[in-house]
């Protein structure tokens, strides 16, 4: 195995694919096309070449996206330098010595140095060195000072932006002040507002505020980019006992720094307030192999040791409050953690048609980094998570073929993950928030505030037995058949939580799977693949129970000393309560009226936790849910003639969550590639391809609205539209509004076209052409169906009679995400003489795109989150590249 890869994150989104393979195409030319370029002679194949390509190139402009993992920074010239060193003994020689040296872009930040030694048949040393830089944004801005350090402050000149006309007290003098990120846009501050139902404009003197604060606090937004650098060495042995025996060890290092944007909140100034910040990235990860394998003529065994460190160079990310600015936030990062894993894998040949393999591994992890306190965690019982997870699992296959054209196959698979981190119960405030009033479990947590959360960790664990039959059949001769069958059990638990932690304690899939094939003909290939999979689950709405065990003690005033828990399962209860309106009401002065005041949820402080965890009946977690799901596979392969091939492919899906009455319902997606070849010579060839993938996937919820009591809107009461004539009828049937349910109907579509041609022996077979050009199409829409209730702002004592109370505003679909990407590469190789070459090489990237996620993040987008300014990548790059080869044996 190399001691050195370069494993590029892969990702649904055709922005960034598309963008990094075009700009992959010709940033540098590999050394390995020169000898590719012609026929190898007998002599060529015996003896290694050696090749160098020196260059340059340049760029007619920076794009942090079209160069995501090119390597390449910003806009002008870089270089190129590709070397491949080969030698050893020669080949009819007794002496077995072998050496390589492979040097990849080196003038890129994605450069790569890998070197081999060794005698064929005794040792083998490598080693590896790489890195890759990955550009994520170049138009971040941010006020905040000490970006590339894990403390960032607020400059001193830097004052919290308001809205003069609606808050006249600066959060510098309060926390309750009207601090409001919209502020910062002249446009919004000049605007009229609603105040008291009537629209006014600013006083100048709330003008004159509002120019102050942006004259001040604009100029602090700096750029700043975000980007990642992973540097990887490594090194490795293959030693050769003898011909049975062999030993290898490998060890790498890797470091990974940089930005990336984080986002952050605070609820110190009594509303959540955000902001997007640079988070500082320096992390080290270790990983070391050992193993012994003996390889004999029925029996293979190996014995292997992993082991991996990870360090985390910032325990933790510090930035002052921009609507507080002397309160410091603090967040604790990654923490270290490592990895050890013993494993014994082997293969026997039981007789001359039937193999039996196994493996076994038992692995254990641990982190015991110290926990981050400040005065925003009252209770933490430890100082560390003492975190341990124990890894076992085992692989039985069996493969024979007890008669001609029939294969069989089954295996078993175990594999657990046990989690023996300890359970405590920790109180903290909601992101730095400021202490409320006491707790109604003070008599268990004295001194808690009544908006302290009490939670505990939850050590979840799993463990997988998985039973695989397979068989496959040639029918006749060009036909075959191949069946399979798969059965998996999933059980999730948690050990020492004081109730079942897991929405689905246990769950069965099962699937069947069926493939046809026909190669009866020399020209043609057809294969059509089937399965179906059912997933059955023990779903546990109450799962959330585990995070709160307070949920398990008496609140103060609770009547006969009852409790959350021993309520709702009394009842027969989820955390949700009863499905009914305001009324009946429950007896007064009984646990359920306690619990569930007004046939509502249970209240958040009656669990002692601040954010609502209690699920909807009928909401089932996608990857927890019962579900159905249906594929269809197909490919053709026709040669139609000797110049001519073809081929197509159709993916088919379907899932269905019979079960799910709210969350993921269902989900299918479709894709087509279609590509096809033309050779009229040994000279050209021309490839055009096609491709088009179609996801759809239904969502559904419900915008929970207590019930109460509340009859008007400043004295109105006529609601129009919605399920309710009034605000008294609606009010009393909150929670079984079916108004409020809606409704999600999200598509991702993305058709891509292509065309190739490559052009070889012009010139008197000096000159070879090549060329591509493709062409991206990405829409993303969601529709929405469903609605929500909004009190009329003109609402207000004084207004006309029958002003309207309230209106049902339905949703309407969001604005459609568009990106079109077109990539062209042209590149041109001319033979100087047989050892000689020079390659020039040009490519065009540009690309459009709109998405209204973007919007949230400039001047004047949102109240509570400070804005960040970053554009939507767009781009139109030029590169061009000149290089020359040489090549010898």
């Amino acid at each position: 195995m190399p001691v050195h890869t370069i494993n590029l994150p892969l990702r649904a989104s055709v922005l960034a694919v598309r963008a990094a393979l075009a700009a992959m195409l010709l940033s540098t030319t590999c050394v390995e096309a020169m000898a590719a370029d012609a026929q190898p002679t007998a002599a060529e194949l015996t003896t290694p070449a050696n090749a160098v390509e020196i260059g340059a190139g340049t760029a007619s402009a920076a794009s942090a996206k079209a160069n995501e993992f090119s390597g390449q920074r910003g806009k002008g010239p870089f270089g190129v330098f590709n070397l491949d060193l080969r030698g050893g003994a020669a080949y009819d020689s007794e002496d077995a010595t072998r050496y390589r040296l492979n040097v990849r872009d080196l003038g890129l930040e994605r450069r790569s140095v890998s070197a081999e030694y060794g005698v064929q048949g005794r040792f083998r040393l490598e080693f590896g060195y790489d890195e890759l830089r990955r550009d994520k944004s170049d138009t971040y801005q941010t006020p905040f000072l000490g970006a590339g350090t894990n403390s960032l402050t607020l400059p001193s000149t830097w004052l919290v932006p308001l809205v003069p006309r609606l808050s006249v007290v600066a959060p510098a003098a309060s926390t309750s002040g009207g601090a409001n990120a919209r502020g910062l846009s002249p446009d919004v501050t000049a605007s009229r507002a609603l105040i008291s139902g009537v629209l006014t404009a600013p006083t100048l003197a709330q003008g004159a505020t509002a120019a102050g604060l942006q004259a001040a606090d604009l100029p602090l937004f700096q750029s700043v980019n975000l980007s990642t650098k992973r540097t990887r060495y490594g090194l490795g042995i293959t030693y050769e006992l003898d011909p049975r025996w062999q030993l290898a060890a490998s060890y790498n290092h890797e470091d990974k720094s940089g930005l990336k944007a984080m986002g952050t909140v605070t609820r110190y100034t009594n509303g959540d307030m955000s902001a997007i910040i640079p988070d500082l990235i320096d992390q080290t990860t270790e990983q070391l192999n050992l193993g012994v394998t003996y390889a004999g003529q029925k029996l293979t065994v190996n014995a292997a040791y992993y082991g991996t460190l990870f360090v985390n160079n910032v325990t933790s990310m510090s930035w002052a409050n921009w609507a507080f600015p002397s309160n410091l936030q603090t967040m604790s990062s990654a923490p270290n953690n490592q990895f050890h894993q013993l494993s014994l894998t082997g293969s026997y040949l039981l007789d001359s048609t039937t193999r039996l393999t196994a493996n076994a591994s038992y692995g254990r992890s641990t982190q015991d980094a110290t926990l981050l306190t400040d005065a925003s965690t009252p209770l933490v019982p430890v100082s560390s998570a003492q975190g341990l997870v124990v890894s076992q699992g085992l692989n039985l296959k069996l493969v024979s073929r007890p008669i001609k054209g029939l294969t069989l196959a089954a295996a078993y698979k175990f594999d657990e993950r046990d989690n023996r981190t300890p359970v405590n119960t920790f109180g903290y405030y909601d992101a730095g928030e400021l202490k409320s009033g006491n707790s109604v479990f003070a008599a268990n947590f004295p001194g808690l505030g009544s908006n302290a959360n009490l939670n505990a960790n939850r050590p979840y664990s799993k463990r997988l037995n998985q039973f695989n039959l397979d068989a496959d059949y040639a029918l006749a001769r060009g036909q075959a058949f191949k069946a399979a069958a798969e059965l998996q059990k999933m059980d999730r638990y948690c050990s020492g939580t004081w109730i079942a932690c897991v929405d689905a304690n246990n769950s069965s899939e099962a699937t069947l799977r069926a493939e046809w094939r026909l190669n009866a003909l020399e020209n043609l290939g057809v294969r059509i693949g089937l399965s179906r999979a059912h997933r059955s689950v023990d779903y546990n709405e109450n799962a959330f129970l585990a995070l709160v065990p307070a949920a398990n003690l008496s609140p103060a005033g609770a009547p006969g000393g009852s409790t959350a828990y021993g309520t709702l399962t009394a009842l027969g209860l989820t955390g949700y309560g009863p499905w009914l309106g305001l009324n009946p009401l429950p007896t007064a002065g009984s646990a359920q009226a306690f619990f569930f005041a007004n046939n509502n949820a249970l209240a958040n402080s009656l669990y002692g936790n601040q954010n609502r965890i209690s699920e909807l009946p009928g909401m089932r977690r996608f990857n927890l849910a019962d579900r159905n799901r249906d594929k269809l596979r197909s490919s053709l392969q026709w040669q139609a003639s000797e110049t001519l091939s073809l081929q197509a492919a159709a993916d088919i899906s379907a899932d269905r969550y019979s079960h799910s009455s709210y969350g993921l319902t269902s989900a299918r997606s479709l894709a087509i590639n279609l590509d096809g070849t033309w050779n009229p010579d040994d000279y050209t060839a021309l490839t055009l391809y096609a491709t088009s993938e179609d996801q759809r996937s239904r969502s559904a919820g419900n915008s929970y609205t207590a019930n109460s009591t509340t009859a008007n809107v400043g004295g109105f009461t006529a609601i129009s539209g919605g399920c309710y004539a009034t605000v008294a009828l609606r009010n009393a049937s909150n929670k079984v509004d079916p108004c409020l349910d809606w409704q999600a109907d999200m598509r991702d579509r993305v058709d891509t076209l292509g065309l190739s041609l490559a052009r070889k022996n012009l010139v008197g077979g000096k000159l070879d052409l090549q060329g591509g050009i493709s062409y991206s199409q990405a829409r993303s829409d969601i529709g929405m169906n469903g609605g929500n209730y909004a009190n009329n702002p003109l609402a207000v004592a004084g207004a006309a009679a029958g002003t309207i109370a309230a209106y049902y505003i339905p949703a309407t679909a969001l604005p459609t995400v568009k990106t079109d990407i077109t990539a062209l590469r042209l590149s041109g190789r001319y033979t100087l003489t047989k050892e000689q070459a020079v390659r020039i090489g040009y490519s065009w990237q540009h690309l459009s795109a709109q998405d209204w996620a973007y919007d949230g993040l400039q001047v004047g987008g949102l109240s509570g989150v400070l804005p960040t300014n970053e554009k939507l990548p767009t781009y139109n790059v030029h590169t061009l590249v000149v290089s020359y080869q040489y090549s010898w044996r």
